[in-house]
C-alpha cells in the first residue's frame, strides 16, 4: 500500500466529528482511515458510495400514532391500524 501523505482539510460540526470518531474507532479505524476508505469505495464506484435520499427514515403523523402507553413503551402503530382477525389492537386503544 501506498504511503498516505497527501492532506485533506475539512471543516465539520463538532459534535458531528465526536461521534463519528466513536463509530469507527468502534471498528479500530481513525477518522484518517476511515475518510480513506471512503475515497477508495467512492473511486471503485464511480461515485457516492451509498444511495442518497431525501430521508431514510419513514415519517409518522403524529396524530396517526396511537399514544404512549408507559407499560410497553413508545408507540409507532398508526391509530387507525385494526386487525379484523383477532382483538390485539383494541386492548393498546384505551
Amino acid at each position: 500500500m501506498a504511503t498516505r501523505s497527501a492532506e485533506i482539510k475539512a471543516y465539520v460540526v463538532p459534535d458531528v466529528k465526536a461521534q463519528a470518531a466513536d463509530i469507527y474507532a468502534h471498528w479500530g479505524m481513525s477518522l484518517s482511515d476511515a475518510i480513506n476508505a471512503f475515497l477508495v469505495k467512492s473511486i471503485d464506484v464511480g461515485g457516492l458510495p451509498f444511495d442518497m435520499r431525501v430521508s431514510a427514515r419513514p415519517r409518522y403523523n403524529p396524530a396517526t400514532v396511537l399514544p404512549v402507553d408507559p407499560r410497553w413503551g413508545s408507540s409507532i402503530l398508526p391509530a387507525d391500524m385494526n386487525d379484523d382477525e383477532d382483538d390485539i389492537y383494541a386492548q393498546l386503544v384505551r
